[in-house]
């Protein structure tokens, strides 16, 4: 079913002539990519993950994404945007979205092979991206501003793994609280946001065989604390839940300050970070419950994905606190 489609939007695009299948590659936990050679190149398209797109404002929200990302681009950052076809990014097809780019042969770091020059090399990256001007784009953009507190009794009560479930009924007082530490943190420094890709981590850089990177997987891209998002990133590239490094975690944020980022948010943006990797948590708790879950294997996916993240905030509180 899925490269019938994919057939079917080259066609409709005129994107050339398959020279084989599409080709389903790894990678991503909220949409499914294809790589695809056609006479007229080498292209990965995205299928954009459908029960997402169904939310209110889902599509406004990609297409100000790809807006971002070019402007990063045209800031002279290695960045991959969506290629347009009939003056738009957006591909529609039989109620189902897509994004085309341009094939980047690269790899992404593992967690446990994270080299200091690449931690560097990020840490610099992160501040020159909110140093960008983004224009009107910021007044624009809505992801990002939404301050939400999950329901747990209510993810307790539909769940039907037990694993998950106890994991649940177990934490919920922790996970409750955390919450609403986090919230008034998150309100007081909503005042100071900026314009940033806010998924920087490991898999969405990709480096070439002659260390050059480029960022790709831009759909998360909107407004966020530049101290919320400095943490995120520095946790990911110090090797984060398995992995984590203290000193690579210290250099990061030292390198982030030294080209020229604030950290006068940074104590509050520690709590305030919770936010982010619980809206991640519940989205999964969505598809284990079946709630924005489209098969079994995004199902799979989302109970992988739930223990994952639980385990991840309990680390990153035991080290940050």
């Amino acid at each position: 079913m899925n490269n019938e489609l994919i057939i079917k939007l080259i066609k409709n695009i005129n994107l050339g002539e398959l020279k084989e299948e599409p080709i389903r590659v790894t990678g991503g936990l909220l949409n499914r990519m294809y790589k695809v050679i056609t006479t007229t190149g080498i292209y990965a398209i995205k299928h954009l993950n459908p029960e997402v797109m169904k939310r209110k404002d889902a599509k406004v929200n990609h297409i100000l994404a790809e807006e971002i990302a070019n402007v990063v681009k045209g800031n002279g950052i290695n960045a991959v945007p969506a290629l347009l076809f009939n003056n738009v990014a957006l591909q529609e097809l039989d109620g189902n979205y897509f994004f085309i780019y341009d094939w980047f042969e690269g790899k992404p770091d593992l967690e446990s092979n994270i080299s200091l020059e690449h931690v560097k090399t990020i840490a610099t990256l992160l501040a020159k991206i909110h140093s960008i001007d983004f224009g009107n784009l910021k007044e624009r953009c809505n992801l990002g501003k939404e301050i939400n507190e999950v329901n747990w009794d209510f993810y307790i009560e539909k769940v039907d793994n037990p694993i998950i479930k106890e994991l649940l009924i177990d934490k919920k007082e922790i996970l409750t609280n955390l919450d609403k530490i986090s919230t008034k943190c998150a309100k007081e420094i909503r005042n100071n946001l900026v314009i940033s890709h806010r998924d920087l981590d490991l898999p969405n850089v990709l480096w070439d065989k002659n260390d050059n990177f480029t960022i790709i997987d831009w759909e998360s891209a909107g407004v966020v604390n530049p101290c919320e998002e400095v943490i995120e990133t520095a946790w990911d590239w110090s090797g984060g839940q398995e992995f984590f490094d203290i000193e690579k975690f210290k250099l990061f944020i030292k390198i982030y300050e030294e080209n020229g980022g604030s950290l006068k948010d940074f104590n509050k943006a520690i709590y305030a970070n919770f936010k982010n990797k619980s809206g991640w948590l519940e989205y999964n708790l969505k598809r284990v419950c079946r709630i924005e879950c489209i098969d079994e294997e995004e199902k799979a996916l989302g109970e992988r994905e739930v223990i994952r993240v639980i385990n991840e905030i309990f680390k990153f509180y035991d080290t940050m606190i």
